[in-house]
């Protein structure tokens, strides 16, 4: 009888065998969502703590002066911006060589130096108004007054470019 038990198991597992191989994780890896990690979230699914908390892959959209609530050891110079959303860091990297482009190509231009945070909100959406309209030393003439907020300025009609940048505001 102690023969008959292995025989029997054996046979058992042989009648198994293309459910062993059928399965997720039969290559050796584990079953999705069970390798000790969630799957990975998108940047514009998370909140303010956690967009901060995945600064290596994620960047916060932000108003001026936004400062994260939930890290005490941010120290800030100003408060009171608005939290707009989060986003995907390489976004925003192709908008700061946008911008990159744009402030050297209208290095000495009025008011070229306010326009620096510009993708620090919708930057996928700044760095197409950037390479659409900002295209030769002329087009720098439409990064005007309107960008200097402490600037008394007379009224201006819109430019393309400023037209662009206000579609992008999120709505």
């Amino acid at each position: 009888m102690t023969r008959i038990g292995p025989l029997i198991l054996a046979f058992g597992l042989l009648g198994c065998n293309d459910n062993f191989n059928n399965h997720p994780g039969s290559d050796g890896s584990a079953p999705a969502g069970q390798d000790g990690g969630a799957p990975p979230v998108t940047c514009s699914s998370l909140g303010e703590c956690d967009c901060v908390a995945a600064r290596d892959r994620c960047t916060a959209r932000a108003e001026p002066c936004w400062c994260p609530s939930c890290d005490p050891s941010i120290v800030c110079a100003c408060g009171g911006g608005k939290f707009l959303g989060c986003e995907d860091r390489t976004v925003v990297t192709s908008c700061e060589m946008e911008l990159a482009r744009v402030q050297t190509l209208c290095a000495g231009k009025p008011y070229v130096e306010f326009i620096g945070g510009l993708c620090s909100a919708q930057a996928d959406c700044v760095a197409t108004c950037l390479a659409n309209n900002i295209v030769n030393v002329d087009s720098c003439a439409q990064i005007d007054c309107y960008f200097c907020l402490v600037c008394d300025c007379l009224p201006q009609p819109p430019s393309a470019f400023r037209t662009c940048l206000a579609a992008c505001a999120p709505r």
